[in-house]
């Protein structure tokens, strides 16, 4: 039986008397949808519920209700009137609903907790290295500012006050500094930011990211702050729109784990655009404010360093 992280959406619907369930579990699932919940269900009794089928599910839904039995869950929902099993509740954990009229009450307390779910999700941080550098001639992460600082170090240092974890994302020779902090290699095969990103997603498949190319060295936190505010409900992925090229920006950018299978069908496509992601509705593309529009700019070549 797959153990679900607390921030995941999934319900576990405990066993009840079929009839009150047949009943009163249409019916709450449309009091959602009208509300704007999308509902899904995992898995039937007897059959497997694997964390990739449940973030496949996600891409599109907002919560899912699983069969209890086939995962073991933070939440519950019980359709019941008997006392017997009402008795055996912990009611911090479980939603009840013992007849019609519970049903406004706890469609309102599933998105009072959704909400939480959103909130309490872990978001890790992860720098690109490990591109080409042919136009620059050396490796731009190692490159140092004018107070001797790696572009490397100042990139993780500017993110780090907004994520719980921070991560270097590809290979390459790391000053010394930094030669502690975790890193997670290219997925084989696959060149480019769609490589690391891929990694990312599959290595913590329920943590969200905010990912950040090397080689922009303008970043502020006023842009990163900015771009952790854009995160909407419905969104898997905030890919902001540049004005000044009029193109979305992949590599200063916010990646729930929902967007995941949006991710392994590019790869599957054969696509080597991360930027593609931009073709879904499910992607939000904000634009940049234009006071904090440098923070996007990166830097290729040589005669750009002065």
């Amino acid at each position: 039986m797959v153990s679900l992280p607390n921030h995941l959406p999934a319900l576990a619907v405990l066993p009840s008397e079929n009839s009150r369930q047949r009943e009163l579990c249409p019916k709450l699932i449309s009091l959602l949808e009208e509300a704007g919940v999308v509902v899904s269900r995992a898995g039937t009794t007897g059959s497997s519920v694997s964390e990739r089928s449940l973030i496949s599910l996600l891409a599109d839904a907002d919560m899912v209700l699983i069969n209890s039995g086939l995962a073991t869950t933070s939440k519950h929902l019980l359709f019941s009137s008997s006392e017997m099993s009402i008795r055996n509740l912990k009611e911090d954990s479980t939603f009840l609903c013992r007849t019609e009229a519970d049903l406004q009450n706890c469609a309102e307390q599933i998105k009072l907790w959704l909400g939480r779910c959103r909130t309490t999700t872990p978001l890790a941080g992860a720098v690109l290295i490990g591109g080409r550098s042919s136009r620059m001639g050396r490796p731009k992460h190692l490159i140092r500012d004018e107070r001797g600082k790696s572009w490397l170090e100042r990139a993780l240092a500017t993110i780090n006050p907004f994520v719980d974890e921070l991560f270097i994302s590809g290979r390459g020779e790391l000053p010394a500094a930094l030669e502690e902090i975790d890193r997670i290699d290219d997925l084989p095969g696959l060149q480019g930011p769609l490589a690391g990103v891929g990694a990312l997603v599959r290595q913590r498949p329920f943590t969200s990211w905010l990912v950040l190319a090397c080689d922009m060295p303008y970043i502020t936190e006023q842009s990163i702050a900015w771009l952790l505010t854009q995160r909407k409900d419905r969104y898997r992925a905030v890919l902001p729109r540049n004005p000044v090229t009029g193109r979305s920006e992949p590599l200063l950018a916010w990646y729930d784990y929902r967007c995941s299978p949006l991710v392994e069908n590019l790869i599957a496509s054969g696509s080597r655009k991360i930027s593609e992601l931009g073709s879904t509705e499910l992607v939000y593309q904000p634009g940049i404010p234009d006071h904090l529009v440098d923070g996007w700019r990166n830097v290729n070549y040589p005669g750009d360093l002065g």
